[in-house]
């Protein structure tokens, strides 16, 4: 089973950071990683009969290619929650995009290319019934004014006790409890799920509220738990842009109160920032 790499997706976001750089940051990507880019347009296929095994030689009989990955919805608490597939002209089925629990989706090894370890197939138990009856994705009025009531919500509790927080932080290593970041006409983003491309090339702020760069990717282990953000940092005190890793506890998103200007804040000075490794691929 592989580590999955998603570029752009949206992550859930604690309160609680650990300052240790070898949990915080990573320099270099796994081998086994697979970038955003590569995932989204990824073939899923559908299997009847259970799936045995991790790995199979070639596409197996049985195995039908039901659609393609468009998108992937991550939820808060740091897991992806689910993939949207667009499913069409299968068996004569409508086409139409569905949201597949990413506990659905099962990786397949392909032992056909010896030559490359790191190909895959996704594949789902899944018989034509199921898909026939799968309901096409929305996400519907109700869930919208939900994630608009918590996250005015979540803003005002922490607007309410900002004035009791102490902002300073510590330089020990010993973990410690960072306050969220309280910015003027932008509130603490509350939905509980957001899509992938909504992260694309958003603006990055140091903890200055200081622009310093913009994500440009994010890191998934293979159980589907959100690890770490990419995000490309350059253009200040004469550096060129790098992309650093950065721990999800040491972020915090924040979306415009009567706007849709999206932002990722960065509990980290621009001189911390300029300390991290660059992150190599």
């Amino acid at each position: 089973m592989k580590n999955l790499m998603i570029s752009s997706a949206l992550v859930a976001i604690t309160a609680t950071a650990s300052f240790a750089e070898d949990a915080m940051f990573r320099a270099e990507a796994n081998p086994m990683d697979v970038q955003m880019s590569e995932f989204i347009g990824q073939r899923v296929y559908s299997s009847e009969a259970a799936i045995e095994g991790t790995e199979a030689n070639g596409i197996q009989d049985g195995w039908e290619d039901i659609g393609e990955i468009n998108d992937v919805i991550v939820s808060r608490d740091g897991t992806v929650a689910a993939v949207l597939v667009d499913i069409g002209g299968f068996l004569g089925i409508g086409e139409r995009q569905v949201a597949v629990d990413m506990n659905a989706l099962r990786f397949v090894s392909d032992s056909a290319t010896a030559d490359d370890e790191t190909d895959y197939f996704l594949v789902m138990n899944a018989a034509r019934t199921n898909l026939e009856e799968a309901p096409a994705y929305s996400w519907g009025e109700a869930a919208q004014q939900k994630m608009q009531e918590v996250g005015t919500a979540v803003s005002d509790a922490a607007t309410d006790t900002a004035n009791a927080v102490s902002t300073a932080l510590n330089d020990a290593k010993d973990s410690v409890t960072r306050q969220p970041m309280l910015v003027e006409g932008y509130q603490s983003v509350g939905p509980s799920e957001l899509t992938a491309d909504m992260l694309v090339g958003t603006s990055a702020y140091d903890a200055n509220d200081a622009h310093v760069g913009e994500v440009s990717e994010l890191i998934l282990s293979d159980d589907g738990a959100v690890t770490h953000m990419i995000v490309d940092v350059g253009g200040f005190l004469g550096l060129g842009e790098k992309p650093v890793e950065l721990s999800l506890a040491d972020i915090d998103i924040l979306k415009e109160t009567n706007g849709d200007d999206l932002r990722v804040y960065i509990g980290k000075t621009r001189a911390e920032l300029e300390e991290m490794p660059t992150y190599k691929k």
